[in-house]
Protein backbone atom coordinates (compact mmCIF):
# COMPACT_ATOMS: atom_id res chain seq x y z
CA UNK A 1 0.00 0.00 0.00
CA UNK A 2 1.48 3.31 -1.23
CA UNK A 3 1.64 6.29 1.36
CA UNK A 4 -0.98 8.08 -0.34
CA UNK A 5 -4.01 5.58 -0.51
CA UNK A 6 -2.71 5.59 3.07
CA UNK A 7 -3.95 8.73 3.12
CA UNK A 8 -6.80 8.25 1.40
CA UNK A 9 -8.34 5.89 3.59
CA UNK A 10 -7.97 7.27 7.33
CA UNK A 11 -9.14 10.49 8.86
CA UNK A 12 -7.90 12.08 12.05
CA UNK A 13 -9.55 11.46 15.27
CA UNK A 14 -9.42 11.74 18.86
CA UNK A 15 -8.84 8.78 21.47
CA UNK A 16 -9.54 8.76 25.07
CA UNK A 17 -6.65 7.85 27.53
CA UNK A 18 -8.82 6.22 29.73
CA UNK A 19 -8.55 3.14 27.33
CA UNK A 20 -6.87 -0.23 27.69
CA UNK A 21 -5.12 -2.57 25.32
CA UNK A 22 -5.42 -5.95 24.82
CA UNK A 23 -2.69 -6.77 21.92
CA UNK A 24 -2.84 -10.58 20.25
CA UNK A 25 -1.54 -11.57 16.66
CA UNK A 26 -4.19 -12.09 14.07
CA UNK A 27 -5.61 -15.43 14.22
CA UNK A 28 -9.36 -15.51 12.25
CA UNK A 29 -10.49 -18.39 15.06
CA UNK A 30 -8.84 -16.15 18.35
CA UNK A 31 -10.25 -13.08 16.80
CA UNK A 32 -13.47 -14.28 16.73
CA UNK A 33 -13.60 -15.62 19.96
CA UNK A 34 -12.76 -12.59 21.37
CA UNK A 35 -15.26 -10.17 19.14
CA UNK A 36 -18.10 -12.91 20.01
CA UNK A 37 -17.64 -14.24 24.01
CA UNK A 38 -14.54 -11.55 25.19
CA UNK A 39 -11.37 -12.24 26.43
CA UNK A 40 -10.48 -15.09 28.47
CA UNK A 41 -7.74 -15.18 31.15
CA UNK A 42 -5.40 -18.63 30.58
CA UNK A 43 -7.34 -20.76 32.61
CA UNK A 44 -10.17 -20.12 30.81
CA UNK A 45 -8.54 -20.96 27.54
CA UNK A 46 -7.20 -24.42 28.72
CA UNK A 47 -3.58 -23.11 28.02
CA UNK A 48 -0.68 -22.87 31.10
CA UNK A 49 2.46 -21.28 30.43
CA UNK A 50 1.54 -18.38 29.04
CA UNK A 51 2.39 -14.50 29.84
CA UNK A 52 4.92 -13.65 32.15
CA UNK A 53 3.08 -11.96 35.06
CA UNK A 54 -0.33 -12.66 34.23
CA UNK A 55 -0.42 -16.21 35.31
CA UNK A 56 -3.59 -18.41 34.86
CA UNK A 57 -6.51 -15.70 36.16
CA UNK A 58 -5.34 -12.80 35.11
CA UNK A 59 -5.63 -11.31 31.68
CA UNK A 60 -2.79 -8.69 30.55
CA UNK A 61 -3.53 -4.81 29.18
CA UNK A 62 -1.44 -1.65 28.61
CA UNK A 63 -2.75 1.72 28.95
CA UNK A 64 -1.17 4.82 27.10
CA UNK A 65 0.46 7.72 29.34
CA UNK A 66 1.70 10.82 28.24
CA UNK A 67 4.37 10.91 27.68
CA UNK A 68 4.44 7.00 25.94
CA UNK A 69 4.96 4.42 28.14
CA UNK A 70 7.57 1.28 27.60
CA UNK A 71 4.56 -1.32 27.88
CA UNK A 72 2.28 0.38 25.35
CA UNK A 73 5.04 0.85 22.96
CA UNK A 74 5.95 -2.70 23.31
CA UNK A 75 2.72 -4.56 23.38
CA UNK A 76 0.20 -2.16 20.92
CA UNK A 77 2.49 -0.89 18.37
CA UNK A 78 3.87 -4.92 17.55
CA UNK A 79 0.93 -6.30 17.50
CA UNK A 80 -3.00 -5.54 16.95
CA UNK A 81 -4.74 -4.94 19.77
CA UNK A 82 -8.29 -4.61 21.00
CA UNK A 83 -8.94 -1.23 22.80
CA UNK A 84 -11.43 -1.83 25.98
CA UNK A 85 -13.74 1.16 27.54
CA UNK A 86 -15.99 0.91 30.81
CA UNK A 87 -13.73 -1.89 32.96
CA UNK A 88 -11.61 -1.02 35.97
CA UNK A 89 -8.33 -3.41 36.06
CA UNK A 90 -5.68 -3.49 38.44
CA UNK A 91 -2.53 -1.49 37.97
CA UNK A 92 0.48 -3.99 38.03
CA UNK A 93 3.81 -2.39 40.52
CA UNK A 94 7.45 -3.44 39.88
CA UNK A 95 7.57 -4.99 43.49
CA UNK A 96 9.78 -8.85 43.88
CA UNK A 97 7.83 -10.32 46.81
CA UNK A 98 4.56 -9.85 43.78
CA UNK A 99 6.05 -12.80 42.47
CA UNK A 100 4.94 -15.39 44.33
CA UNK A 101 1.22 -14.26 43.57
CA UNK A 102 1.79 -14.42 39.73
CA UNK A 103 -0.42 -17.91 39.15
CA UNK A 104 -2.49 -16.99 42.26
CA UNK A 105 -5.98 -15.25 42.05
CA UNK A 106 -4.43 -12.73 44.29
CA UNK A 107 -4.79 -8.62 43.45
CA UNK A 108 -1.42 -8.18 43.99
CA UNK A 109 -0.06 -8.22 40.51
CA UNK A 110 3.42 -7.42 39.08
CA UNK A 111 4.96 -5.86 36.16
CA UNK A 112 7.94 -4.35 35.04
CA UNK A 113 6.16 -1.37 33.23
CA UNK A 114 4.60 1.77 33.83
CA UNK A 115 1.10 1.45 31.96
CA UNK A 116 0.67 -2.40 32.76
CA UNK A 117 -2.61 -3.43 34.29
CA UNK A 118 -3.95 -6.78 34.57
CA UNK A 119 -7.68 -8.07 34.56
CA UNK A 120 -9.44 -10.86 36.46
CA UNK A 121 -10.52 -13.70 34.52
CA UNK A 122 -13.20 -12.64 31.73
CA UNK A 123 -13.99 -9.39 29.71
CA UNK A 124 -17.11 -9.29 28.23
CA UNK A 125 -16.95 -8.79 24.88
CA UNK A 126 -19.09 -5.64 24.82
CA UNK A 127 -16.20 -3.77 26.59
CA UNK A 128 -14.33 -3.69 23.48
CA UNK A 129 -15.17 -0.35 21.34
CA UNK A 130 -12.57 -0.91 18.67
CA UNK A 131 -9.16 -2.31 17.71
CA UNK A 132 -6.17 -0.74 16.51
CA UNK A 133 -3.77 -1.73 13.74
CA UNK A 134 -0.93 0.36 12.56
CA UNK A 135 -0.05 0.75 9.08
CA UNK A 136 2.72 3.15 8.43
CA UNK A 137 5.00 1.40 10.39
CA UNK A 138 5.00 -1.28 7.60
CA UNK A 139 5.69 0.98 5.47
CA UNK A 140 9.61 0.11 6.43
CA UNK A 141 9.60 -3.53 6.33
CA UNK A 142 10.42 -5.60 3.05
CA UNK A 143 7.70 -5.53 0.66
CA UNK A 144 6.54 -9.01 0.84
CA UNK A 145 6.05 -8.71 4.62
CA UNK A 146 4.06 -5.47 4.11
CA UNK A 147 1.98 -7.02 1.58
CA UNK A 148 0.47 -9.39 4.02
CA UNK A 149 0.41 -6.82 6.67
CA UNK A 150 -1.65 -5.52 4.43
CA UNK A 151 -4.06 -8.57 3.56
CA UNK A 152 -4.36 -8.78 7.25
CA UNK A 153 -5.48 -5.73 7.96
CA UNK A 154 -8.24 -6.94 4.91
CA UNK A 155 -8.58 -10.15 6.85
CA UNK A 156 -9.63 -8.68 10.03
CA UNK A 157 -11.81 -5.72 8.32
CA UNK A 158 -13.87 -8.72 6.57
CA UNK A 159 -14.53 -10.51 9.67
CA UNK A 160 -15.84 -7.43 11.52
CA UNK A 161 -18.61 -7.40 8.39
CA UNK A 162 -19.10 -11.26 8.83
CA UNK A 163 -19.66 -10.75 12.54
CA UNK A 164 -21.73 -7.88 12.26
CA UNK A 165 -19.75 -6.03 13.92
CA UNK A 166 -19.31 -2.65 14.38
CA UNK A 167 -16.61 -1.09 16.31
CA UNK A 168 -13.88 1.35 14.45
CA UNK A 169 -10.45 0.35 12.74
CA UNK A 170 -7.65 2.75 14.41
CA UNK A 171 -4.30 3.64 13.21
CA UNK A 172 -1.62 5.03 16.11
CA UNK A 173 1.33 4.82 13.63
CA UNK A 174 1.08 8.86 13.87
CA UNK A 175 -0.66 9.49 16.70
CA UNK A 176 0.60 12.79 18.23
CA UNK A 177 -0.89 12.24 21.93
CA UNK A 178 -4.81 11.81 21.72
CA UNK A 179 -4.97 12.28 17.50
CA UNK A 180 -4.45 9.11 15.51
CA UNK A 181 -6.40 8.65 11.95
CA UNK A 182 -9.48 6.36 11.74
CA UNK A 183 -9.18 3.86 8.89
CA UNK A 184 -12.42 4.16 6.61
CA UNK A 185 -13.45 0.20 6.19
CA UNK A 186 -15.51 1.09 3.50
CA UNK A 187 -12.53 2.36 1.90
CA UNK A 188 -10.51 -0.85 2.58
CA UNK A 189 -12.65 -3.05 0.30
CA UNK A 190 -12.58 -0.50 -2.37
CA UNK A 191 -8.71 -0.92 -2.03
CA UNK A 192 -8.69 -4.76 -1.25
CA UNK A 193 -8.63 -6.19 -4.41
CA UNK A 194 -5.53 -4.41 -5.48
CA UNK A 195 -3.45 -6.00 -3.12
CA UNK A 196 -4.84 -9.87 -4.17
CA UNK A 197 -4.47 -9.12 -8.13
CA UNK A 198 -0.93 -7.32 -7.64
Amino acid sequence: MEIDIVDKIEKKCEINLDWFYHSIYYDKTKYSSILTEGIKCNELLHRTGCGVYNGKYYISLSKITIPDNQCFRFYATLKPSFIIDGIEPIKCVNIAEYERYIDTKDPRRMGNYDGEYQYYYFIQHTYIIGIVYNLLEMQKRKTKFKRDQIIELIKINSLLEELDIDIPIYDYSRRDKVLVHEINKEKIKYYSKKFYDD
